[in-house]
């Protein structure tokens, strides 16, 4: 017998794939975020990564108007876009730079769980949503950042697995 996931959410619907993007990527980008918070990143690193979250802003607004994911998660994911420049545009490496990008880093986090929320709240719409084209379009954009940029996202490549691995596959 097979049990129901907790969640109500089955693997290969678009809500499942939403909820495994908010639960692991988001928190595996973070982890990868802290760990190089130090240093911040090289132009051509955080160039890449501007592109992964513009491509992500992108796919939520070419949803529907007035459906959940187009209104609520686009409005997020903008915000988490722009928090995240700002975080990149910290230079330095005094402990005044570092404080600063810290602060960012955890209104990135904040903004992450805001995503969580609205996610745990809309739970029943994400699982009646059926657009696996955008999941797929996140997954692409996943997979062409971290190609960029091997070796950078170590926590994030192997979320980036797990999530084509469970959320895309059937």
């Amino acid at each position: 017998m097979t049990s129901k996931p907790k969640n109500g959410l089955q693997r290969g619907t678009t809500g499942y794939a939403i909820n495994f993007f908010r639960s692991d990527i988001l928190v595996n980008l973070q982890l990868d975020l802290k760990r190089l918070e130090r240093n911040g990143f090289s132009e051509d690193i955080c160039s890449k990564v501007k592109v992964l979250l513009s491509a992500l802003v992108s796919a939520a607004s070419a949803q529907p108007k007035g459906s959940f994911w187009g209104k609520a998660i686009h409005e997020i994911l903008r915000e988490y876009e722009t928090t995240y420049k700002q975080w990149n545009d910290v230079s330095g490496h005094d402990q005044e730079a570092i404080a600063r990008r810290d602060g960012y880093l955890t209104s990135l986090q904040d903004i992450r769980h805001s995503f969580a929320n609205a996610c745990r709240k809309n739970t029943f719409q994400l699982s009646e949503a059926h657009d696996l084209a955008l999941i797929q379009a996140i997954n692409d954009a996943l997979v062409d950042t971290i190609n960029l940029v091997p070796g950078t996202f170590t926590a994030l490549t192997k979320s980036a697995k797990r999530f084509a691995d469970r959320a895309i596959a059937p």
